[in-house]
């Protein structure tokens, strides 16, 4: 036999067998088509569900219930399932029929009824894999923020507009996010340039990507490295640092982790981050997934947290948890301490604010302006957020502002469809927020204000202090925040030690991508006691926290340090150090407050640092015995951590907002002036505080001194 005979035959053989493979493919593939497969595993998912579900239940009726539905599924034959979204509007889809077993996304968007399409884009009638998906958005989230105007905002003429357009321009919920502090971080950036030398005033010019609202225009941040090759360490701080917390890119993680846009709210995420729902099409074992298919506006506190838990760390104040020192201490059962966060930092279990305590949810107070914005680009958080204390408890003077429910009025109407637990009825009184806007789950009840839970429907009396003699009504406390006395305690993290090393890659957060150069953080120590009192960025009295103390270190590819970058303390344009506080609303609020002595004569309180307060002498001026030695401690400055001001007034450490400051000195003159007062007036509804000062000693005075002193004389006054 001829060797071309053998390789003819054997060519044959070949082209044969691939022929009969491709005939047993396509075959297997006509009765076996990949919508099969997934509703088949849709069904085997649904089906373990319904068996778990069943052992737990107790109830016969439940029981019944459930068996008839396992009955159903395993007699069920596969199908197409197909859908004519909007009762036949849009085109037929038949999406469902591979994503057999996934989550209606909400109540109010039964998958029967908006389909997939509508969000999600794509080519629903197709029934393969890859056909079905052309023209999809965004892969697996349709509600990015370049996308959300689109998706939730709908561009679908015949069903009209959703999340966009609507009959009032608050709810143009697609137009006003990507211009909300939470989108564009305009805040953290400004404030990050001006302490870091860059810009000569906190004004915003950039944000995470350029946005305007028509009046306020900001460009997008600049390149860690510009095309020249430049380097920008303030740059790179904030796109490998601070922008981990934007809702223009998620983060995929296991711990404390979010989606990106609507769904970093709207969407449950959970530990693990990882889905458990009943599509059968989705990875379960791949981290960056919605729990479940859902949505809702009920935004659980969780959500908040998984951004709030950093820099003023309100997300944990709240829920009376405070990130400790980080040594893992006090131990238990022979090792660390078990109280960790999720993400694996110790944290102290602390008093929580009573509003937590009560049972009150982060949304019970904080309104869709205050997170989705208003449709204006503000500049500072103080700017667009709404709600303050006063709006339900009233201030000295003012009691809180009221409006009636009308059917007419769009606002309220879409708020009250917002939880299914506030309805309020037309005509009733409710309250407004300090920018005159509706407050719908605060509403009268007899001669009194009840705030209803969003989520739980719980009702919580609400206290009105106006002009009641408990305490609000001493002359010069006028100008005091509530929290300032109502906040239990404040977190403190002195001290902010950073290093850039080039010997590793850190991960760009608005360009996804690592770089050269990853940062790292410690700290000098952290506290939480006694709050810091000074001027906040609304001109009131209100607490100071570090807010940054910042001493930066640069490290090459060869481990050495590159100066000037060696421990080095960044100066702002006027030749001032970045070393500094800031103003914070801690959300640690109690009905319990200080003593008087607890502020008038205590040196941390009036931001002169942790120490003694030493009485000035007749001819002499007030004096402080600090506790902390920062040059001892080789932090290069020569005043305490955290010491705002000294005795004179003089200016330690700035603030990272305009207006904020430490006390001058006429005002801690007058703050301690009435100290030897508080030796007999120590209590707030003492009548003597109601009426204006200055305040002086009396002979009876003096003679109440002597005696407490068991002395015979006294002098000054």
């Amino acid at each position: 036999m001829s060797s071309g005979a053998s390789v003819f035959r054997v060519s044959s053989a070949v082209i044969l067998a691939t022929m009969i493979g491709i005939f047993l493919f396509v075959e297997y593939r006509r009765s076996n088509p990949e919508w099969k497969v997934y509703q088949q595993r849709g069904v085997e998912l649904a089906l373990r569900q319904l068996q778990e579900d069943l052992a737990k239940t107790r109830d016969p009726a439940d029981q019944e219930k459930i068996r008839s539905e396992i009955e159903t599924l395993e007699k069920r034959e596969p199908g197409i399932i197909e859908i004519r979204p909007f009762g036949g509007k849009l085109e037929l889809e038949r999406c469902l029929t591979c994503h057999f077993g996934i989550e209606d996304l909400s109540a109010s968007h039964p998958n029967s009824v908006f389909g997939c399409v509508i969000c999600h884009g794509g080519n629903g009638p197709d029934l393969t894999v890859r056909g079905a998906h052309l023209g999809l958005r965004g892969g697996r989230n349709p509600a990015s923020l370049d996308l959300a105007h689109i998706s939730c905002g709908s561009s679908e003429s015949t069903v009209g507009t959703c999340h966009s357009r609507r009959e009032d321009p608050l709810l143009d919920r697609t137009r006003n996010v990507p211009r909300s502090l939470m989108a564009t971080n305009a805040g953290i950036m400004s404030i990050l340039r001006y302490q870091w030398g860059v810009d000569e005033t906190v004004k915003p010019a950039y944000a995470v990507r350029s946005v305007t609202d028509g009046t306020i225009a900001l460009e997008e941040i600049p390149p860690e490295t510009t095309p020249d090759g430049r380097f920008s360490i303030v740059e790179s701080h904030f796109r490998k640092f601070c922008a981990a917390c934007h809702l223009w890119s998620p983060r995929h993680r296991e711990n404390m982790g979010r989606l990106e846009g609507c769904p970093a709210c709207h969407a449950p995420y959970e530990e693990g981050g990882r889905y458990r729902g009943g599509d059968p099409t989705v990875n379960r074992n791949e981290v960056g997934h919605a729990a479940t298919h859902t949505i809702t506006n009920l935004i659980p506190d969780d959500r908040c947290r998984a951004c709030h838990n950093r820099s003023g760390r309100i997300g944990l104040n709240y829920h009376g948890q405070m990130e400790s020192a980080q040594y893992g201490t006090p131990f238990v059962r022979g090792g660390l301490n078990d109280e960790t966060l999720s993400d694996g930092r110790f944290f102290l279990r602390l008093t929580p604010d009573i509003h937590h305590e009560k049972g009150m949810a982060c949304i019970d107070c904080h309104t869709g302006q205050d997170t989705m914005g208003d449709g204006r680009i503000h500049l500072e958080m103080k700017d667009q957020i709404e709600i303050r204390c006063e709006d339900c408890h009233g201030g000295y003077t003012s009691p809180p502002k009221t409006t009636v429910v009308r059917k007419d009025d769009p606002l309220v109407q879409a708020l009250i469809r917002s939880s299914p637990h506030v309805k309020p009825a037309d005509g009733e009184v409710i309250l407004l927020t300090s920018k005159g806007r509706p407050l719908p789950n605060v509403s009268r009840k007899g001669d009194k204000f009840v705030l209803k839970g969003k989520l739980t429907g719980k009702e919580h009396p609400v206290s009105i202090i106006t002009g009641k003699r408990n305490g609000h009504t001493i002359k010069g406390h006028e100008r005091l925040e509530c929290d300032s006395c109502h906040s239990a305690w404040s977190p403190q993290c002195y001290g902010c030690h950073q290093v850039l090393d080039f010997g590793h890659e850190g991960l760009d957060h608005l360009t996804g991508r690592k770089t050269p150069g990853r940062w790292a953080e410690g700290r000098t120590y952290f506290r939480f006691e006694r709050n810091i009192l000074g001027i906040n960025s609304r001109g009131r009295i209100g607490i100071l926290v570090p807010g940054c103390q910042v001493w930066n270190t640069v490290v090459d590819r060869q481990g050495k340090v590159m100066p000037p970058y060696d421990s080095k303390i960044m100066r702002l344009k006027s030749g001032h150090t970045s070393v500094a506080m800031g103003p914070t609303h801690p959300h640690t609020s109690r009905t319990e407050v200080p003593r008087c002595v607890d502020c008038h004569l205590d040196a941390k309180a009036l931001g002169l640092g942790e120490g003694r307060l030493v009485p000035a002498k007749p001819g002499e001026k007030l004096g402080t015995q600090p506790v902390y030695d920062s040059k001892g401690s080789g932090l290069k400055i020569a005043f305490p951590i955290d010491a705002v001001v000294d005795t004179d007034g003089t200016v330690l450490q700035g603030t990272s907002h305009e207006i904020s400051r430490g006390f001058n000195a006429e005002e801690i003159k007058r703050i301690v002036g009435i100290g030897p007062c508080l030796a007999c007036h120590d209590r707030y509804d003492d009548p003597v505080w109601e009426k204006p000062g200055p305040y002086r000693l009396t002979p009876d005075c003096r003679s109440a001194l002597r005696r407490m002193e068991g002395t015979t004389s006294t002098s000054g006054d």
